[in-house]
């Protein structure tokens, strides 16, 4: 072929073939991770952590795993009552947002704790620690601070579960309460005076303006009854008989 020993040839041939045999065994052992998941590698060499881009694992004396860096949403809804620092029993639903952070270290904290759980496993934990902060929280302030200040106690959430989180490799994105509710209707009549006065100052100004509106209506017809008594005034001079011009002496 193309004036080639057929030695040669067959060369060639076998060592095209090789190439793409070599080259399908490294594609098989190459794993990459995208910017959303990290790649945890461990076994010979130690552990490595691979962000947004690839390595080759060596079969029988490595093994990697996934670890998601997606935001994890939840809720956090405590079963039984909170207390209030009054000693009100109040009811908490909340929604948290949790991200494992991007460093390497934080990465690796998150995979010891979480690389071999399931996410509701994994959600679970996150969500015990959260109501333990959240119960701690709702004892330091009153109802209303909680009902009328809600970015405060989310801010405050955020703070206070920074360090435990941090434990474990994750961090607190937002921390949104949605809703607050008691069985005593503590907060149904904490806005009951407002309310009223609302109520009364509405009350108190449609009285002012219906005055207000009586008043000119009165002026108005004080200002039409003088003409009046003008137009006959004129009328009863008409006829008064010195105005009759038959009737004065001489006249004939």
């Amino acid at each position: 072929m193309f004036g080639l020993p057929m030695e040669v040839v067959v060369g060639a041939g076998l060592l095209v073939l090789v190439l793409l045999m070599v080259m399908m065994v490294v594609a098989r052992m190459y794993r990459k991770a995208g910017p959303h998941e990290a790649l945890i590698v461990y076994g010979m060499g130690g552990t490595h952590v691979y962000t947004g881009r690839g390595a080759i694992i060596f079969p029988m004396v490595q093994t990697c795993k996934d670890l998601s860096l997606e935001l994890m949403s939840f809720d956090v809804a405590p079963q039984q009552n909170l207390y209030t620092n009054q000693g009100v029993a109040v009811t908490v639903e909340a929604v948290a947002q949790i991200k494992v952070k991007s460093d390497k270290e934080s990465i690796l904290t998150a995979a010891e704790q979480f690389l071999t759980k399931r996410p509701e496993q994994r959600e679970a934990l996150i969500r015990l620690v959260m109501e333990g902060h959240l119960r701690g929280i709702m004892g330091q302030l009153t109802v209303e601070q909680i009902v009328k200040e809600p970015e405060m106690v989310g801010d405050r959430m955020r703070s206070t579960c920074a360090d435990d989180m941090s434990k474990m490799g994750l961090e607190v994105v937002s921390f949104t309460i949605k809703e607050v509710r008691d069985k005593n209707e503590y907060i149904t009549n904490m806005g009951r005076p407002d309310v009223a006065r609302i109520k009364r100052d509405a009350e108190v100004a449609t009285a002012e303006a219906d005055r207000d509106g009586g008043r000119q209506s009165a002026s108005g017809s004080g200002a039409g009854g003088g003409g009046d008594c003008f137009v006959g005034e004129a009328s009863r001079s008409a006829t008064r008989p010195e105005h009759q011009a038959g009737c004065l002496p001489g006249s004939d």
